[in-house]
């Protein structure tokens, strides 16, 4: 019985010291922190800002079988703070992550600590905040001691939406590919990569987005574009709805706001809460709406992109010294110049040639084509004469008045079919030929240049984006089919009108931009393209 007392207990303890060689084997493994605490009292050096501060580990105490209960017992105790400069103040030293916690693997790690609106990932350790369908960017955590914003996020700074969480003890996180990469997605990473840990920072709204301003009555008032984020995006709730997982997230950000009343942009600081959601079975969230964004002490929401049935403009005819009228129009596109009842905008002069297209439509009057304006008439109802197809049969004119909803004309410079040298300084590189003149053009402005006393032509700046055959010079004279390239061209076409007649023409089109290498190469040698009609 004695030998059998015995045998049971060595048994005991051999099971008690492997359960303490266990857990500080996963300590050890785990984190860098622990590296080196042996039976004197290690000290540990956490810079802070300026100045360091000196934090005193305590060594192990032997193992008893009470000691060891808990085979995590290093875990247990409280967390050590460093002291701030601010009196009163302390911050954590480090921050445990425990996986259990989670309904994962009991492993336990030590890493820097994060901040409020950063998600850690170590090991099998994913913040249960992080989805897949959402955008994040990843930062690599540095070690123990230092800020976790020390190092740059990964993907060259960029915020990807997250596709996958892999399984098992390293888990793999798959985020969306590079524009480029069909076959092949380098976008990803471990999760026991770095024993430091990454920490995750949502982002629902970035630069560039686009919004429509509403108001508490749910009527459209203008327009916002996000111009710049600032500061981190918090992420305050997460609920899973009837439609599918929804976030909220508190952002600040400079935003251009466009009132349709004013019609002038002003960037603005702006706050609100941003709902993004991820639709079931769908792979990627979008933003549905931003709530309580407060402007010019009023409360209003946004919803995503601009929406051109929503826009209003309001003309007056007494702004133009004409009858006292006034008109509000909705849903003119940006680019279109506003004709309705008795107002023809003084934007709009005969000579250049517009496109038509009544408010309450989608097609283009005159089969969508650019027409000539000849005329303006005079009266209440103002007559609209455009160059006839045929001198026999002149009808292509129309009233102010003829539709109540009022016309868009959007100006045209540059036409499918046209011709002009390319050249560089004065050196002519080639030619270009107009193959397809789909986008809007809109006017940038219109200048009065006195030729003679009292003489006054009229100068139009119109932006154009179009797509040409460029035909290239090789040097020394001469060409071939190899120096053929089809580039899309931006630019702004100067057209003018002499006094004393009826046709505007294109003068040259300056601030080329090719979408081609050749763009890199003239911007490179400060050498400024034009294109001259031919």
């Amino acid at each position: 019985m004695f030998g059998h007392h015995q045998d049971v207990q060595e048994e005991a303890k051999l099971e008690v010291m492997q359960r303490v060689w266990q857990g500080k084997r996963n300590s050890s493994s785990s984190t860098a922190f622990f590296e080196g605490v042996n039976e004197t009292e290690d000290i540990l050096a956490v810079p802070r800002q300026n100045s360091w501060v000196t934090i005193c580990v305590p060594p192990p105490q032997k193992s008893t079988c009470s000691d060891v209960e808990s085979d995590n017992e290093l875990f247990e105790t409280p967390e050590l703070l460093a002291v701030s400069k601010e009196p009163g103040r302390y911050e954590p030293a480090f921050q445990k992550l425990d996986a259990a916690s989670l309904g994962d693997l009991p492993a336990h790690y030590v890493i820097c600590p994060v901040q409020p609106h950063q998600m850690p990932v170590c090991g099998v350790y994913v913040d249960r905040r992080i989805v897949a369908g959402f955008k994040y960017k990843v930062r690599p955590l540095p070690p123990v001691g230092q800020r976790s914003t020390t190092n740059k996020c990964m993907f060259g700074e960029r915020a990807l939406t997250l596709q996958s969480i892999g399984r098992g003890f390293a888990r793999r996180f798959t985020f969306e590919a590079d524009k480029g990469q069909i076959n092949s997605n380098d976008n990803y990473f471990y999760s026991d990569n770095r024993p430091e840990g990454y920490a995750f920072e949502l982002e629902v709204i970035s630069e560039g987005d686009k919004f429509t301003i509403f108001d508490i009555g749910r009527e459209a008032q203008g327009t916002v574009e996000v111009l710049k984020v600032e500061g981190p995006q918090f992420e305050i709730s997460s609920s899973l709805t009837k439609q599918g997982l929804e976030k909220r997230a508190n952002v600040k950000f400079i935003g251009k706001v466009e009132f349709y009343d004013t019609g002038v942009a002003k960037p603005m600081i702006l706050n609100g809460v941003v709902v993004a959601l991820k639709p079931k079975g769908k792979g990627r969230a979008e933003v549905t709406k931003v709530i309580n964004v407060t402007i010019k002490n009023q409360r209003w929401y946004l919803t995503p992109g601009i929406q051109n049935n929503y826009r209003r403009i309001t003309v007056k005819g007494q702004d133009i010294n004409d009858v006292p009228t006034k008109y509000t129009m909705t849903g003119m596109e940006p680019y279109e110049i506003p004709v309705v009842g008795t107002y023809v905008d003084p934007r709009i002069v005969p000579g250049f040639s517009y496109r038509v297209r009544p408010n309450n439509r989608n097609k283009h009057l005159f089969n969508g084509r650019a027409l000539r304006l000849v005329s303006i008439g005079m009266g209440y109802a103002k007559r609209l004469t455009f160059e006839p197809d045929s001198q026999l049969n002149a009808d292509n004119y129309l009233w102010s008045d003829n539709h109540p909803d009022g016309l868009g004309l959007e100006p045209r410079a540059v036409h499918k079919g046209m011709k002009f040298m390319v050249k560089a300084g004065e050196q002519v590189l080639g030619e270009a030929t107009v193959f397809r003149d789909d986008k809007p053009q809109f006017e940038e402005k219109t200048e009065k240049v006195e030729v003679s006393p009292g003489q006054y032509a009229i100068v139009k700046h119109i932006h154009i984006d179009v797509i040409c055959h460029i035909q290239l010079i090789r040097p020394g004279g001469g060409s071939s089919e190899e120096d053929c390239y089809l580039m899309r061209v931006s630019g702004v076409a100067i057209v003018r009108k002499q006094p004393k007649t009826n046709v505007a023409r294109v003068r040259e089109v300056y601030n080329i931009g090719l979408d081609s290498q050749l763009n890199i190469l003239f911007a490179q040698t400060h050498t400024e393209i034009k294109f001259i009609p031919k």
